[in-house]
Order: C-alpha cells, then sequence, then structure tokens
C-alpha cells in the first residue's frame, strides 16, 4: 500500500471518505477514540459496545479502523431495508480503499433473505464480475447482512456443499473478521435472546466483536457487561467534547434542542374498528404545516399511516410533497421513496413523510417537525434522531399523539409504561430530554429459555461435532426473530416462477376475524423442494402441516386481478384473509383453512407472549373435532 491509512485517523478519514459530492469527513472525538481502541488492543481483541449519538458517525467509527487495520470486516443489521440504506454509503469507501490497493480486487458482499450479490472495485471503479455474482461464501472486505442471516450463516445451513464454508470463513478466515451489529438496542424477546447468545459466543471464540447503538437501556447493557464500552451518550465529558467540535466545525449547528408536545388522543378502536388517532395526526400536522419544512408523522398500523396519507395528500399535495412508507410496501416501492426523501433532504426541499416504524431506524433524514403516536421510550428517541438530526433548526418539534400505548404494540410491563408515560408528561411543552425516558425502563429484557436451548444445541453440533443434535440442524430449523413463521403475499408468479410484488407477513395477520370470511380468490400453498427434481415445486397443503417445514406463498388466483387491485404506491394495505381461525393446544397455536368442506391445518409453537391468556384469542368452534383430526394424524 503506497499509502499508510493505519498511521493515524486524520490520513484514514481523508482517503476513504473522500468523494465528489462532499469534502473527506474529519475523525470527531468518538471517532478518534475508537480508533484509538482498535490500536492499542496489544493482541487481546475487541469487545466493544459504542454508544454515540444518533447522525454522529457511528458507522465511519468502526467501518475505516477496521478496514485500515486489514480486517474482513461483517456488518449485521435488524432488517433488510437497513442493508439496503448502506450500500451506497459503504460502496464509496470501498472505491476510495480499492484506489490505495492498487490492482488488487476489494469486495462488498450483500447477503440477505432476498438478495446474495457482491460487487467489486479494482483502482477505485467498479468493474463487471465474472461467473457467479452471487457466489461469494463471506470471501470479500465488507459483508452486510441481517442479524436473522448471519445466524443462518452461523450455524451452516444453505446449501449443502457449501453451508459449513460459512462458520469456517467466519471464524478462521485467512483475513480476521470483525463482527459490527449496528442498531442493537433493536431486539426485543426472541431475537434479543439469539443476540445476546451469539455475540456472548463469539466473543469467547475470540472473534472480534462490535455493538453499535444510540438508545440501549440499561437493563439491556447488563446482558453485555463483558464488552468494553465507549459512552458518548451520557458520558458527560465525552457529550461536551463531542458537542464543541460539531459547533466548531459546523457553525450553524448551534440548535441542538427540539421541543416535546403531547398531545391527548384515545388509541383504543371503538366495537366498529374505528379509531380516533388518524384525525387526531392528521390536526397535529395542520396546526404545524409549513411547506418549506420538511416534517414526518408516523402511525403504528399501516391502516392508519394509509388513511393519514391519503387525507394529507388531498389537502396539501398542491403545496409540498408527500410520501407514504411502510413495511408493506415492496422493495423496490421502498427504495424509491427513500431515494426520493434524500434528494430532498439534500436539497432542503420540504415534504410530508407518512410512514410506520419502518423509518425509525437507520434512515439518514432531518425534519424540521415529527409527529408520532407514543410508542416505547427507546423507538421515540429512535425516532426523534429523525428530527433536528443537524442540529441547525430553531424551532424543531416533537410531537406525541396518544393516551396510552396497546398492548400488542409494547414489550414493557405495566409499571415500566406508568413511569414513562409520567416522564413525558413532566417534559410536555418543554425541551426533549431523553435519558429520563430510558431510566423508566427497569424491568429486565425478556428471555426465551427454549431459543437459548435451541442456540447451544445447534452451536454443540456445528463447532463441537456433537452428533446427537444433528437432527435439529437436519430440520433446517432456527427461530431468529418469533416462533411465529412468516409467509409471502405477492400478485402473482413471473415466468421465472418468482413472486411479484412480494412482501412477508405473520402468518396469523391472514387470520379472519370474526364474522369475516375468506378471500376465496386467492390460492394458499408452499413450496417444497423436490429431491428428485433438484428444484422447488408448489403443492397444495394438506391436513396438519408444520408452519417451520412449509415456505407458504399466496396470491390472486387469477393473477389478471391485480391490475384493478394493487397500487405499488399505497401497497398492501388490507391482508388477504386465508385462514378461518386460530387456537391454542398445549404449546401449539393453530391456524385452520376451511374451505370447500375441507380443512388445513398449520401449527406452529406459542411465543411466551402468547402463552399470557389474556393476549390469546381462543376460537371454541371445533376447536374439539379439530383436537381429534390432530390425534389421528400423529
Amino acid at each position: 500500500m503506497a499509502l499508510d491509512i493505519k498511521a493515524s485517523a486524520e490520513i484514514a478519514y481523508r482517503e476513504l471518505t473522500d468523494d465528489a459530492e462532499r469534502k473527506p469527513i474529519e475523525p470527531n472525538p468518538m471517532q478518534e477514540t475508537v480508533w484509538r481502541y482498535f490500536a492499542n488492543t496489544n493482541g487481546l481483541g475487541i469487545g466493544l459496545l459504542l454508544r454515540g449519538p444518533t447522525g454522529s458517525g457511528k458507522t465511519e467509527a468502526i467501518v475505516i479502523p477496521a478496514l485500515a487495520h486489514g480486517r474482513r470486516l461483517i456488518m449485521a443489521y435488524p432488517t433488510r431495508s437497513l442493508v439496503d440504506d448502506q450500500i451506497a454509503r459503504l460502496s464509496k469507501i470501498l472505491a476510495n480503499y480499492s484506489r490505495l490497493n492498487h490492482g488488487k480486487p476489494v469486495t462488498l458482499n450483500i447477503d440477505t433473505g432476498a438478495t446474495s450479490e457482491r460487487q467489486t472495485w479494482v483502482n477505485g471503479e467498479e468493474t463487471k464480475i465474472m461467473g457467479n455474482v452471487r457466489r461469494h461464501l463471506y470471501q470479500g472486505d465488507i459483508i452486510i447482512t441481517t442479524l436473522d442471516k448471519f445466524l443462518y450463516r452461523f450455524f451452516g445451513f444453505g446449501e449443502p456443499d457449501k453451508s459449513f464454508i460459512f462458520p469456517l470463513r467466519i471464524n478462521y478466515g485467512l483475513k480476521q473478521s470483525l463482527i459490527c451489529f449496528d442498531e442493537a438496542h433493536s431486539y426485543d424477546e426472541v431475537a434479543f435472546t439469539n443476540f445476546t447468545q451469539l455475540v456472548r459466543t463469539l466473543y469467547e471464540r475470540g472473534l472480534d466483536v462490535a455493538l453499535m447503538t444510540a438508545t440501549m437501556p440499561v437493563k439491556k447493557q447488563s446482558y453485555l457487561d463483558f464488552l468494553d464500552q465507549i459512552d458518548f451518550v451520557d458520558q458527560p465529558e465525552n457529550q461536551q467534547a463531542l458537542a464543541q467540535f460539531v459547533l466548531k466545525r459546523f457553525p450553524s449547528r448551534c440548535y441542538p434542542n427540539r421541543t416535546l408536545t403531547l398531545v391527548a388522543a384515545p388509541v383504543a378502536e371503538t366495537e366498529e374498528g374505528e379509531s380516533a388517532l388518524p384525525e387526531a395526526l392528521i390536526q397535529a400536522v395542520r396546526g404545524r404545516f409549513q411547506a418549506d419544512e420538511r416534517m414526518i408523522v408516523i402511525a403504528e398500523k399501516v391502516e392508519d399511516t394509509v388513511e393519514v396519507w391519503r387525507t394529507l395528500k388531498a389537502e396539501f399535495n398542491a403545496q409540498t410533497h408527500i410520501f407514504l412508507y411502510h413495511g408493506r410496501l415492496t422493495q423496490r416501492q421502498r427504495k424509491k421513496v427513500y431515494d426520493a426523501l434524500s434528494q430532498a433532504d439534500k436539497a432542503d426541499s420540504g415534504y410530508i413523510l407518512v410512514s410506520t416504524s419502518a423509518i425509525e431506524v437507520g434512515c439518514d433524514l432531518n425534519a424540521h417537525t415529527l409527529i408520532t403516536q407514543l410508542c416505547d421510550p427507546d423507538r421515540l428517541i429512535q425516532r426523534a434522531g429523525r428530527c433536528n438530526r443537524r442540529q441547525e433548526m430553531s424551532n424543531a418539534q416533537i410531537v406525541v399523539v396518544g393516551d396510552d400505548i396497546p398492548q400488542w404494540l409494547t414489550v414493557l410491563s405495566a409499571e415500566d409504561v406508568q413511569r414513562y408515560k409520567e416522564c413525558l408528561q413532566q417534559q410536555h411543552n418543554s425541551i426533549f430530554q431523553p435519558k429520563p425516558l430510558l431510566e423508566c425502563l427497569q424491568s429486565d429484557p425478556r428471555m426465551d429459555h427454549r431459543v437459548e436451548m435451541m442456540f447451544d444445541m445447534l452451536y454443540e453440533y456445528v463447532y463441537e461435532a456433537k452428533l446427537e443434535n444433528k437432527p435439529l440442524h437436519d430440520k433446517g430449523l432456527i427461530i431468529t426473530r418469533s416462533w411465529e413463521p412468516s409467509l409471502t403475499i405477492c400478485t402473482h408468479m413471473n415466468d421465472k416462477k418468482q413472486p411479484e410484488n412480494a412482501i412477508s407477513v405473520p402468518m396469523r395477520s391472514c387470520k379472519a376475524a370474526k364474522d369475516e370470511s375468506l378471500n376465496r380468490e386467492w390460492v394458499l400453498y408452499k413450496w417444497s423442494f423436490d429431491q428428485q427434481e433438484k428444484k422447488p415445486m408448489a403443492t397444495d397443503l394438506r391436513g396438519w402441516e408444520c408452519a417451520y417445514t412449509v415456505d407458504a406463498v399466496a396470491h390472486y388466483g387469477d393473477p389478471r386481478l391485480y391490475l384493478d387491485s394493487f397500487d405499488e404506491e399505497i401497497g398492501w394495505v388490507d391482508l388477504p384473509k386465508l385462514f378461518s381461525y386460530g387456537f391454542n393446544q398445549g404449546y401449539r397455536r393453530v391456524l385452520v383453512r376451511e374451505l370447500d368442506g375441507s380443512k388445513h391445518f398449520l401449527w406452529y409453537i406459542s411465543g411466551l407472549r402468547d402463552m399470557d391468556a389474556s393476549m390469546i384469542t381462543v376460537v371454541e368452534d371445533d376447536i374439539d373435532s379439530a383436537a381429534g383430526d390432530d390425534k389421528d394424524d400423529e
């Protein structure tokens, strides 16, 4: 390497972050501190929890020293959308890195459930990849993936002939790996159980790990107390140093505060299924709208979000851009919307973005006003990071709408919720203060011992050759985020037998409510791998099926129907009713599809929250006969 970027943080940041659109980044005190941490490990390895404010450059703080010290960097994110957001950011860094490694290919691998590909640069120019662009097997400079996919790779799931190459390269690659988990606060229950097990296991195996977060509560941090911590969120000296740096380099960033306002509104639906929340959000917008400013409006339910968007579009579309963003948009539409938002932010143009919580993590947006439905404190703080992100707005506002948090929306205990609401009330019409809100979370995270047991058994088989655990691995079963499986909703299958306009949704969200009937114009079937034909095949559901062994897909029976009923801009709002009803049977949750006189049963293991009787809707009809069918089947 002609230039030694390992020599200092200033050199590394200058060379790796310079591009045609902006000046290179000058490392801030947090980034300098992390650089020194990398440089002074003395061979003891890296085990780091980095706490930094939203928008403070945590990603560069890890990526730059990792590349400078010759590490293979694996970046794991909570969601696919976050992976998509990081591709352009990391591509610019790797293009610069390739200029410094004259003649040597530099590679970015993208590995998610939806995408598996690699991009390569030589001498600063992206090059055409010869051969299979999907064949990377974690051989690259930076791998970006999701926690779910990384768990599959870590345990050797995948193509039979290649699957165990992934554990080999994660643990014993030619280049030492650094595994970094961004947005580490984002996981709860099953996902948090897996996450803590994975981080501890990697650390104890001597692998380098780094976690990044802005809002991780103290109770969650206690499960990771074996890590070193660099804190630029709550440590006063670090806070002051970072603030002084920002103000010196960017004099216009002299307005760090945001005003918090509470708006009471009932969130519970009436017996007719109506809610006052959308109208309360709309009224909050009407009272604060400025055509040249940016506003983000967040509701939790897709149905509420679309209702708010339609009303605001009808009222304000002539004055500003109105965007819609939620998790049931196609990946193509989400990218289109986010690209348009990013361009508007760069141009300092006004807009109104109406979104679900899908926008709260990782998105680099800078709004004047945030109007959001009341949610858990760590999520509220994340959303607040999209408001006055660059601290240049003297009138930034956070408006919280709602009088309670629905039980399905929160992981907090009743006591935590009450403390939190009282703390919010104390901040009403004053400066938004994140730290007291996080301190309201005094209950321990809910850990799932069944997930811990499965993790340990898979680890013992893959890494310790305990063959008694092989049957679990052979089933290909790992619960990464929830015990409830998902199914694929799409408009139709294309000529290549691939789903078009596809999204994944929890199975139970397609269950008919009381007095609702099935959408008979939809078909539901399963994909399975035909060992003789060596390709996936579509087959009908049988009487009883384990949902973990079924790759369920649903679409319109007549492909022409979607032309009249699917709008890509709006996405999937009203999900099809594919199951007649559901019930609990011991440890199992059962969904029933009753059609043309026949019944099909899909079952999966109940989650801890489902085991709370107050959260389970038991359908009495046909439970006895269903149980009898179960006995016959067994």
